[in-house]
């Protein structure tokens, strides 16, 4: 009888065991799950709107140097 009533109360256990053990496993998961999603939306991208047009830079000569004019007569002779 003593089995009985011991085997009967391990299974009851073994029971809520296993019933607190996926309790908190999805509590941890969920919880995770959160906390993965919250850092991904910590990173903001705004990207440029395509209504601003790049306006080109203006390209100017590049002055000569003394030193320049110098390969400048060597390139001629």
């Amino acid at each position: 009888m003593v089995d009985i009533t011991s085997n009967i109360l391990k299974d009851i256990f073994s029971k809520k065991l296993n019933k607190a053990k996926e309790g908190i496993a999805k509590g941890l998961k969920t919880k995770s799950l959160k906390a993965i999603e919250d850092y991904k939306n910590s990173f903001k991208f705004e990207l440029p709107s395509s209504k601003t047009t790049a306006t080109p830079e203006p390209t100017s000569e590049p002055t000569p140097t003394p030193e320049a004019d110098k390969w400048n007569l060597l390139k001629i002779i």
